[in-house]
């Protein structure tokens, strides 16, 4: 028996993405037995997934699918065009696996033990003040790793703060911007001219992102290629073929599933290519899930799993804690998180 809850979790401030900007996430929660395990979460992302009313619609024919006894295999199956509802089912049978077996869900994926992951900290766009004081305060907390949003401003402002923030915060930490394809080419390859000087651990997603081809041509320069929305209108077979990628950003919950994500993580380092995963400002229990792959394809780089502090209140409380610039692996069986069903 599948039971469903729908949450709606509100955005500490607005946070802007390719496809718009955020206020708050809405999704749902799903648990596929009786016992404290089998939770799953499907968060979708305007953009970038399904949307809220098709992934809705999926789990409710997942249920009655379920309930009507079709295999969990075929009922996968079903959701593979709703990427979101797929992870949220995918993810309730992982934990329950994992979780019988009395083993974390990294290591159910795999992986031996792993205490802590490196986390990017994601600093959305600002004046240049705020910029470099939000980037101090994260490394003053610990951060070794920072994520700074550009392109909304001129190419000018944006290469200043950048350069202001790597006064700021010096040579030893990892700084890495987020253009959101709003470059042009042109645009993007005058910005790696300055770049250069800045020491950017990667630019991710210059252009827009069907231009994988104006990738590639960047990532003939001096600074490293991510890319991220490309992944939604090219395979990474295509992305690897004609150069366009050093790191590739996966985002579980768009990819269907950290089973899903995984397997392309794999992918990606059979062809040199990095992977980054991320979540998409998810709720607790998709959150700990995106870090328990992290940790399953450790040792990785600093990955984009700080974003609870995002959110003004959650679905449960956070077993996955930030200390010193890492995110802290839970331990206990399956996912690790608690949900106390009764009370979402």
């Amino acid at each position: 028996m599948i039971s469903l809850r729908e949450f709606s979790l509100t955005l500490n401030k607005p946070f802007s993405t390719s496809f718009g900007t955020l206020t708050s996430r809405t999704g749902f929660l799903l648990k596929i037995s009786d016992s404290k395990s089998g939770i799953g979460e499907s968060t979708p992302l305007h953009g970038w997934t399904e949307s809220l009313a098709s992934c809705r619609a999926a789990l409710i024919s997942a249920k009655k699918d379920a309930s009507l006894g079709s295999p969990f295999e075929t009922i996968l199956e079903s959701l593979s065009t709703t990427p979101s509802a797929r992870h949220g089912f995918s993810l309730s049978l992982l934990d329950d696996i994992s979780h019988s077996k009395g083993i974390p869900l990294y290591q159910y994926l795999g992986s031996d033990h792993v205490h802590s992951i490196p986390v990017n900290i994601p600093i959305g766009d600002s004046s240049l003040t705020s910029t470099v004081n939000q980037c101090t305060a994260a490394v003053d907390s610990g951060a070794k790793s920072l994520k700074i949003k550009i392109g909304k401003r001129p190419l000018k402002e944006d290469l200043t703060r950048l350069s202001a923030v790597r006064a700021a915060v010096g040579p030893d930490i990892e700084l890495r911007a987020d253009v959101n394809g709003a470059w042009s080419l042109k645009q993007a390859q005058k910005a790696i001219e300055k770049l250069e000087q800045i020491d950017l651990d990667y630019l991710e997603q210059p252009l827009p992102m069907q231009d994988i081809e104006g990738h590639a041509i960047l990532r003939n320069g001096p600074v490293n290629i991510a890319l991220d929305e490309s992944l939604i209108s090219n395979t990474l077979e295509e992305i690897y073929k004609i150069g366009a990628a050093d790191f590739v950003i996966l985002k579980p919950m768009v990819l269907g599933g950290i089973d899903n994500a995984y397997a392309l993580a794999k992918e990606a380092r059979s062809l040199n290519i990095e992977p980054i995963i991320t979540t998409t400002i998810d709720a607790v229990v998709a959150r700990t899930a995106a870090v328990h792959l992290a940790a399953s394809l450790s040792p990785i780089k600093a990955c984009g799993l700080a974003t609870g502090h995002m959110l003004k209140d959650d679905v449960s409380p956070d077993p996955a804690v930030l200390k010193q610039g890492n995110v802290i692996v839970p331990q206990n069986p399956g996912n690790g998180v608690f949900v106390d069903w009764g009370s979402v």
